[in-house]
């Protein structure tokens, strides 16, 4: 059985998921009903709770509370991968031999990888 994610692809049971509140890797268990969207009961009572405390302060679904050391933290290295993009376009457009491709390709992976390890922990009261 399959179900409709957010962002408008299908999933199956006993696939990998990531949690909607920590983030975590869990496998979507099969059974009856719908596929779970956490990983623990835990994580789920958080996201209602947070859910509430959001309506109550009027904040939507949509709408995220980060602390701006994360918040700058994540703009940097976006950046550093927006100028090794820039950089590797330069390059790239220079020459197209296979020791310059592979140079500008370890580049960009060396710029992309702090990007790639951010996870941002949604916050709650205790933090």
């Amino acid at each position: 059985m399959t179900q409709s994610t957010p962002g408008g692809g299908r999933r199956k049971r006993g696939q990998k998921e990531r949690c909607r509140w920590c983030g975590r890797e869990f496998v979507v268990t099969p059974g009856p009903g719908r596929p779970g969207r956490y990983c623990r009961q835990g994580c789920r009572q958080q996201a209602y709770l947070a859910r509430k405390l959001a309506a109550a302060h009027g904040l939507g679904d949509d709408d995220l509370v980060i602390g701006r050391s994360s918040l700058e933290d994540l703009q940097s290295r976006l950046y550093c991968l927006q100028a090794a993009l820039e950089d590797v376009d330069r390059d790239l457009a220079a020459s197209a031999e296979p020791a310059d491709v592979a140079e500008a390709l370890a580049w960009l992976l060396e710029n992309a990888r702090p990007l790639a390890e951010v996870w941002i922990e949604p916050r709650t009261l205790e933090a």
